[in-house]
């Protein structure tokens, strides 16, 4: 039996889910949490395809199980911000997974002894999975230490959460100061100001990057391992651009650690100019087109 919570969150994948759910059952977690966002009314199948995806979840092993199933639609940032705030109301830490994501076995224990080490470590906020380079040219141990949260499958701990707000402050001044702290480069500062800009300006509920900047608010490090754990299944729906960033996992264990705690900023620029310069300047505009446009179908 697999000790660490693990935190399913859903919504209509129907495929995706029962790929993930049978990874997951591989481990036989002892306490499974899942929530599920409700249906959204302008899409006539939704309905069904959330009904099935959520049939999907029937745990046969002795396994203490928690749902949230909501029946409004919240979209991805509430249902995600909603799911984990109920995970840490009843754990100090836990593994999230999202119905998008495919991870290896190696994930788990990965996650779990790195919880266990980093648990009374402050500094160290985020345990990511996905590792985006195609060769690894200078990376020695299992896991590095970045600036960069990604979430396409992570662990993390209740003091992580505690005070993270959905909603985008009105405090330019402040958060400026934050990210001009991490990053140094001139036009990786402006992209980092107008991403900040555009989800205060429109008021955006965009969880992932608003994660980002409370880590780096709080004065956080994240942890990336050298090999990719999590394989991002909803990118092969996307544009090419975008299906490129998909990587096969690969094992991780036994862990090598680090010597120290120390940011790894040449990976980290890697990571923007390869992902974060490519990826999530196109990537944004596409899903802040596809969040206007489902709100314009609920009205």
């Amino acid at each position: 039996m697999f000790k660490t919570p693990i935190l399913l969150v859903l919504y209509n994948r129907v495929d995706e889910t029962h790929y993930l759910f049978q990874m997951v059952r591989k481990m036989k977690p002892e306490k499974l949490y899942v929530a599920a966002d409700g249906a959204n009314r302008a899409i006539q199948t939704d309905y069904q395809q959330c009904l099935k995806t959520r049939s999907i979840i029937m745990p046969e092993w002795k396994c203490d199980t928690k749902y949230l199933y909501h029946d409004q639609h919240l979209g991805k940032s509430k249902n995600v911000f909603q799911a984990i705030s109920w995970l840490f109301e009843n754990e100090e830490e836990g593994i999230i997974l999202f119905d998008d994501t495919l991870p290896n076995l190696d994930f788990f224990h990965y996650c779990e002894q790195l919880l266990d080490k980093y648990r009374n470590t402050p500094e160290i906020m985020h345990i990511g999975a996905n590792y985006l380079r195609r060769r690894k040219k200078y990376l020695q141990n299992s896991y590095h230490f970045t600036a960069y949260a990604f979430t396409w499958g992570f662990a993390t701990w209740k003091r992580t959460w505690k005070d993270f707000e959905l909603e985008v402050q009105d405090n330019a001044e402040e958060v400026f100061s934050v990210i001009d702290k991490y990053v140094k480069n001139p036009f990786e500062k402006l992209f980092c100001h107008r991403i900040y800009n555009v989800l205060r300006k429109y008021k955006l509920d965009y969880w992932d990057y608003q994660y980002n900047f409370h880590i780096w608010a709080n004065n956080g490090l994240c942890i990336s391992p050298n090999v990719n754990l999590v394989t991002n299944v909803g990118f092969k729906k996307r544009k090419r651009r975008i299906r490129k960033l998909m990587r096969k996992t690969a094992p991780i264990l036994p862990l090598q650690h680090p010597d120290s705690i120390e940011r790894n900023k040449r990976a980290d620029r890697y990571t923007f100019k390869k992902v974060y310069k490519r990826r999530l300047t196109r990537v944004f505009a596409d899903w802040f087109n596809e969040l206007i446009l489902g709100q314009k179908k609920e009205l």
